[in-house]
C-alpha cells in the first residue's frame, strides 16, 4: 500500500522527534576572552573549584568523554558555568570505534552541582589532541589554586615550541584582576 503525503509528512516529523529525544539545550558559542560578560566578580556565590572536581569527574559525568583538554569559567543566561572540553570515542553508524583523535567533546555544567546543562560534539585543537603531558587534575594542583584566592577561570592546552602545555587563566577573586600562566 503506498504511502499518502500526508502520512509520508507525519512519519518525518516523528522521526525527527524521535532522533531529538535525547538533545539537549543548544551549547551556546565560548565568549571571545576568558572572563567576558563577568558581573563584576569571578567568584559565584556556589561554586566548584577544578582542583577539587577535576580527579572525580571523569566516569561519575555525562559531561565529559575521556581526557579533560580544557575548561572555562563563563557567564551564561545570568548564571556561571563550567564549560568543560574533553576527548571522546567516534562511534560508526554500526556502534563501532572509529580512531578521530580530533573528536571531543564540549558540555557547559552548572558551577556548584557540576550538573549537565548542555552538551554537544566539538573538533579538538591540535594542542587538546596531545595525549602526553600532565594531566588537567595535575596542573590544577600546582596551579596554585585555593579558597578564596586565586580561583582558576581557564584551563587551555596550548602548543609552545612544539609542545603540548597547558595555559592557566587565574583569577584574584578580590580585585577581579585576571594573570595568564604556561604549566607543562
Amino acid at each position: 500500500m503506498p504511502m499518502t503525503p500526508g502520512l509520508r509528512a507525519g512519519a518525518l516529523v516523528l522521526l525527527g522527534a524521535l532522533a531529538c529525544a535525547g538533545c539537549s539545550t543548544t551549547l551556546p558559542s565560548p565568549p571571545q576572552t576568558v572572563g567576558d560578560g563577568f558581573p563584576g566578580t569571578c567568584l559565584p556565590s556556589e561554586v566548584s573549584w577544578p582542583s577539587d572536581f577535576l580527579e572525580s569527574l571523569p566516569g561519575e559525568t555525562e559531561a565529559i568523554g575521556g581526557t579533560i583538554v580544557g575548561l572555562r569559567l563563563e557567564w551564561v543566561d545570568s548564571d556561571f558555568a563550567w564549560r568543560l572540553r574533553s576527548a571522546d570515542t567516534r562511534l560508526d553508524m554500526f556502534g563501532e570505534r572509529v580512531e578521530d583523535p580530533s573528536f571531543g567533546r564540549e558540555s557547559l555544567v552548572d558551577v556548584g552541582t557540576l550538573e549537565v546543562i548542555a552538551t554537544g560534539e566539538t573538533e579538538l585543537t591540535e594542542a587538546e589532541q596531545q595525549v602526553n603531558g600532565s594531566s588537567a587534575y595535575s596542573v590544577a594542583q600546582l596551579s596554585g589554586e585555593e579558597y578564596p584566592s586565586p580561583l582558576i577561570v581557564e584551563m587551555a592546552r596550548v602548543m609552545k615550541d612544539g609542545s603540548p602545555m597547558w595555559q592557566l587563566t587565574m583569577c584574584d577573586t578580590a580585585t577581579n584582576e585576571l594573570t595568564v600562566t604556561t604549566l607543562d
